[in-house]
């Protein structure tokens, strides 16, 4: 739904030690906690894991309770507006009582809710957490009080999360489980989903002697003054304490710390031998939208134990794919979180990290392995996909298989050549701040985005301010079609309005194309559409962005996608900058 060159970036040691070896299933092995002991097991739950077993999930929900689950979603702009960094994003998704059926047993009354944050959300096809001690207080499946199914919505291999998990686990990351679920609902063929563990107190029970330390959820979270209130506290949730988060910013703060010390200042807070490795292997799988790359889809855990911080990975489905929003940074580094990019930036942790990367290559990134593990799964879950979207998810597996099978070339190319530079600057505050304000209308037809000018091909209008200044134009043309350069499907409508000094701005709506069709009233909240403006200059052919809309609908009156159909409607929002 993103336009191409995005500049939402942001939305967007010495050994490895005894990493264990590839077992050649999701999440597979025996767990080892952070001491490299062997956990009892095995537990009920391994048989709802087992990398060989596809699960079969019956949800059954009122049918009204079902549409009024799919249509909850998440507002851009309330998650981001104002004092964003106040308090962690809230949720916007309630539990409605259902009845599940899990590998042929059933439970009454289990709570069933969406997730997601913004990339997986769907209301076709909803990532699902089922809770099954919502409503009934201990109950248990498979000694489990909750499963969680991801639609891989930014997946469409569906293999990336747990091919990623399994080189996670392989270098002796505390790690989620992971296999695939066939799921219907009320009847209905959802298809494949992946059925990934969710870090709570079973899967710290796995990993750790002591689960009664604080678990915190990682979302556009980072170790900063200012930032640390954005941690969702998942354990421990009545105790207002999060003075350990602060332990965590006071040993990284580069006022106080000097590169000379960072390495043994971090070391008494956080495990930074795993954290090195946990780093290297979200840089080795592209895990862009991780802590290290995107400062998001972390978890972290104070283990009373030792007394240490743990990193724990978490939503991996951009796994295996380019940064859509780091074009031209090296491949071989993510730097963004705060703590990734002082240790890279000081000369011993740097080398540190590289020695690092180089031994997870050598002990936990198995190219046969994995090309082997694809293939199993591939043969274990095509048949769960949903017929119209088999031909998409094989081209995304062979992807997947050239990637992997490229992988280690493509990172040894850069650092054999020498340490790769990081020159981004610290990230700002994801917040925005609102700018202006847009509404206009706009008249044309179906496969005109391609014409070179849209003054020829539509009519409309644009109003509005920015910066208390009046937006005005001599003309406005519009054209509507198919973005190729957009980021997914997408139904574009593109309006063009020319300046007094010759200047161009260029207005973009791309809605979702399951709501483009006559009379739609389409919230402009970055899921089911986007809209932005830019500003064009025909002379140096500089295209400058001006803000992004949203907090808006647009409102179509004619549309069809039928080459030369008419697309009319309206639109309006506010403007925002980052």
């Amino acid at each position: 739904m993103f336009p191409s060159g995005s500049s939402l970036r942001w939305l967007a040691v010495f050994t490895l030690g005894a990493a264990a070896a590839l077992t050649g299933a999701c999440g597979g092995g025996e767990p080892t906690g952070s001491d490299g002991g062997v956990l009892p097991g095995p537990d009920p739950s391994d048989a709802l894991y087992a990398p060989d077993h596809l699960v079969e999930v019956a949800i059954t929900l009122a049918p009204a309770d079902w549409d009024a689950l799919r249509m909850q979603t998440r507002d851009l702009f309330d998650l981001l507006s104002g004092a964003c960094l106040a308090q962690p994003f809230p949720s916007p998704f309630t539990y409605f009582a259902g009845t599940v059926n899990v590998d042929g047993t059933t439970m009454a009354n289990v709570g069933v809710r969406k997730k997601g944050f913004l990339g997986s959300l769907s209301e076709t096809k909803p990532s699902l957490k089922i809770k099954f001690d919502e409503y009934v207080m201990d109950a248990e499946l498979f000694g489990l009080d909750r499963i969680t199914l991801n639609n891989s919505r930014q997946d469409p291999s569906f293999l990336h999360q747990c091919i990623s998990y399994e080189v996670f686990a392989a270098a002796g990351v505390p790690t989620p489980r992971c296999n695939f679920a066939h799921v219907t609902v009320n009847g209905e063929d959802m298809g494949l989903y992946v059925n990934v563990e969710g870090p709570d107190k079973e899967f710290l029970r796995r990993w750790f002697d002591d689960d009664e330390g604080n678990l915190y959820e990682g979302t556009l979270s980072d170790f900063r003054d200012g930032w640390i209130d954005t941690f969702d506290k998942k354990t421990n949730e009545l105790d207002p304490d999060r003075s350990d988060l602060d332990l965590v910013v006071a040993a990284a703060d580069e006022t106080t710390i000097t590169n000379a010390n960072l390495a043994a200042s971090l070391a008494t807070i956080i495990d930074l031998d795993e954290y090195l490795t946990e780093w290297a292997v979200e840089v080795v799988t592209m895990h862009w939208d991780g802590y290290a790359s995107n400062t998001n889809n972390f978890y972290v855990y104070d283990d009373p134990t030792s007394g240490l911080f743990h990193f724990i990975p978490w939503g991996t489905d951009g796994a295996f794919q380019s940064n859509p929003f780091a074009a031209g940074l090296p491949t071989s580094v993510f730097a963004t979180g705060y703590l990734a990019r002082r240790l890279y930036l000081a000369d011993e942790t740097r080398a540190m990290y590289l020695a690092r990367l180089r031994a997870v290559l050598d002990t936990a990134w198995d190219e046969a392995e994995l090309l082997a593990e694809i293939d199993r799964m591939e043969a274990l879950v095509t048949p769960a996909i949903l017929p119209a979207e088999r031909a998409g998810a094989a081209a995304a597996m062979d992807e997947l298989r050239a990637t992997v099978g490229g992988r280690r070339a493509a990172i040894l190319a850069e650092i054999d050549a020498g340490d790769p530079a990081w020159t981004e600057p610290l990230r700002t505050p994801p917040c925005f701040d609102v700018i202006g304000d847009a509404n206009g209308s706009f008249d044309t037809t179906w496969d005109t985005l391609q014409v070179m000018n849209a003054f020829t091909t539509g009519t409309g209008g644009i109003a509005g301010t920015v910066s208390g200044v009046p937006l005005q134009y001599t003309a406005v043309g519009s054209a509507a079609g198919t973005d190729p350069n957009a980021a997914g499907p997408n139904a574009t409508i593109q309006l063009v309005g020319l300046k007094g000094d010759g200047t161009i701005d260029v207005l973009v709506l791309q809605l979702n194309p399951a709501t483009f069709f006559p009379g739609a009233v389409v919230p402009l909240d970055w899921g089911a559409a986007f809209g932005g403006l830019w500003s064009y200059d025909p002379v140096t052919m500089a295209v400058t962005p001006i803000g992004y809309i949203l907090n808006g609908t647009v409102t179509l009156g004619e549309a069809s996608d039928a080459s030369g159909a008419p697309v009319s409607g309206t639109f309006q929002g506010q403007l925002v900058s980052f």
